[in-house]
Order: C-alpha cells, then structure tokens, then sequence
C-alpha cells in the first residue's frame, strides 16, 4: 500500500441495524465524521478555507432499511495503522445500530455499481408475491430529474436471483435489484407495484445483504 498525492483510500464495510435504520444519510455522515475524529483516524483534509475529511458513501441506504453490508469511503495520511486497527478504533466510537466489519484499501469505483441484494419480509403471503413475480411484465412508475416528471419503465427483466421463502405465512422475498447510473430499483419501488398487484398495501422490513459491481463481483 502507497500513499498517492498525500493519502490513500479506505472502504469501510458497516452494519446499519435496529434503532439506527431510522438515521437519516445526512445525519449518518455527521454521525461517522464524528466518530473519525474521536477514533484518532488520521484522515486526509480537503484543501481551501472550509477544510473538512473526505467521506462518501457508495449507495446511501433508504431511511428505515437495515443493511449489513454498508461502504463508506475516507482518505488517509498515515498509511502505517493496519484496517483491522482501523476497524477496533471506529468500533470503539460507534452508536448502537452502527457496528464495523472490515476494511481496505478501495478498489472499485462508486461509479461500477450494478446490483444490490435485499431481504425482505413482505406482509402479503407467498402465493400473492409469486403471483406478482410471475406475470410476464412489471411496470413501475419512477420519478425522472425533471421536476413533476413521471415515466413508466419495465422492470421484470432486472430482478435476479430470486428466491420466496415462507414463515409463518407471510413470504420473506430475497432478491438482487439493479443499483447504478442507468437503472435502480429500490425495494419501497418494488413494493408499490406489489401492492397495486395485490390490490391492498403490502408493508415490509428490507434489509440490504451485499452490493456488487456491475459484473457481478463483490463490491470491493
């Protein structure tokens, strides 16, 4: 490992679980600046008069999802503190809900997204959500960047690895959703449509298992 124009990048891969699902990305990024600074991480300074740590997150987490396989990025200076310090340090600092797993040196770019994978537990039973999954066609309406503006895309085609379990009659979908430039699915999407399909709301907890690349290789 080298450090490049005064630092190097480091991915950390956290959990986002119980109480903390209901932090906001904002107040997330707040939350994780602070716990740099009071684990002593020698993080690297952006340059000008509002000097601030650089720290971005790869795919910001739909307020009241849990994941455990969250990345956030942050440059260092010091390339001497191992990761597995790195981790026992944030760890030490964090807030019930926040835990971290491992991290490295970055190697793919935010910009190679491709897929997420989630689990859900819907509140409809199995036979309404293989139902859903079966039909020839899932049409979604998502928001464009005009504002007020509204389009109609085919979705059927983008979910992957697709698995309905049951427990206790209610059916736990596991599921890989497009997540890049071109196309995202979110599951509060894929549960609008369900409902409409079902022809009542069908609620559920999603939790984010892994995020890939656009060729399907661990986000790492």
């Amino acid at each position: 490992m080298s450090v490049a124009n005064g630092f190097y990048t480091v991915r950390l891969v956290f959990s986002k679980t119980g109480r903390a699902k209901y932090i906001s990305h904002l107040d997330l990024y707040r939350a994780m600046t602070r716990v740099l600074r009071r684990a002593a991480i020698p993080l690297w300074y952006t340059e000008g008069f509002n000097k601030h740590p650089y720290i971005t997150f790869a795919a910001p987490l739909s307020l009241g999802h849990e994941s455990v396989c969250e990345r956030m990025d942050f440059r260092l200076t010091d390339e001497t503190v191992s990761m597995r310090e790195i981790v026992d340090r944030i760890n030490a600092c964090l807030p019930e809900g926040l835990k971290a797993i491992s991290a490295a040196e970055a190697v793919t770019k935010a910009s190679d997204l491709g897929y997420a994978k989630y689990r859900l537990r819907l509140s409809c039973s199995p036979a309404v959500l293989r139902a859903f999954l079966d039909q020839p066609s899932i049409l979604v309406e998502k928001k464009t960047k005009k504002k007020g503006g509204v389009k109609t895309v085919e979705i059927k085609p983008h979910l992957k690895d697709v698995s309905v379990e049951d427990a206790d009659g209610q059916a736990v979908l596991t599921i890989t959703l497009p997540y890049s430039n071109d196309m995202t699915v979110n599951p509060t999407l894929l549960l609008t449509a369900l409902s409409a399909f079902a022809g009542a709301e069908v609620t559920g907890e999603a939790c984010r298992l892994e995020l890939f690349d656009r060729h399907g290789a661990v986000f790492a």
